[in-house]
């Protein structure tokens, strides 16, 4: 009788030891969700976590004398939202402001806040370990790295911070 018991609990902790091990691909398949977005001819992917919306931009007030990357203000849910344009510290041309202009607004913990796009075209899963890392022409403060698709990746904490600097700038400058 002692053996069949011992060797149930030996069975019962072999399926134990096999339920609580993650499986190796699920491991090794770290994916995040991006929001894919365009300022002039680069695409760049921002951690879909932290979006809230993207929308068409209307009614911008230019801050004038502001400091890059604060841009600008506009209405949103009945506050008001600061608008930031990394064209500037990504090191891409500015084609100006069209109807076509997106912002993507971003949680910023105590403040929204909106980046400046060309436009917003997709949602893609971004496989962590095929990022790799960017030349020397482009700002590594912002961007992680880049996709074999040629999608930068952008830093969110990185961003983050530039929209905690801005808001708390823009708090103090009113």
């Amino acid at each position: 009788m002692m053996d069949v018991d011992e060797q149930q609990l030996e069975v019962l902790r072999r399926r134990a030891a096999a339920l609580a091990r993650v499986p190796r691909a699920e491991r090794e398949a770290e994916t995040i969700t991006a929001v894919v977005f365009r300022l002039a001819d680069e695409y760049y992917a921002l951690d879909a976590r932290v979006v809230l919306e993207v929308h068409v931009l209307r009614d911008l007030t230019p801050l004038a004398g502001a400091r890059a990357p604060l841009f600008g203000v506009t209405h949103w849910r009945g506050g008001v939202l600061t608008i930031l344009d990394l064209r500037d510290q990504l090191g891409v041309r500015s084609r100006g402001l069209s109807d076509l202009s997106r912002v993507i607004v971003v949680d910023g913990g105590r403040h929204a806040f909106g980046i400046l796009a060309d436009a917003a075209s997709d949602i893609i899963e971004v496989d962590e370990q095929l990022i790799r890392t960017v030349g020397e022409d482009v700002e590594r403060r912002l961007v992680r790295g880049l996709t074999p698709e040629a999608i930068m990746v952008m830093d969110t904490d990185a961003i983050l911070a530039a929209g905690r600097e801005a808001t708390q700038r823009d708090d103090h400058s009113g």
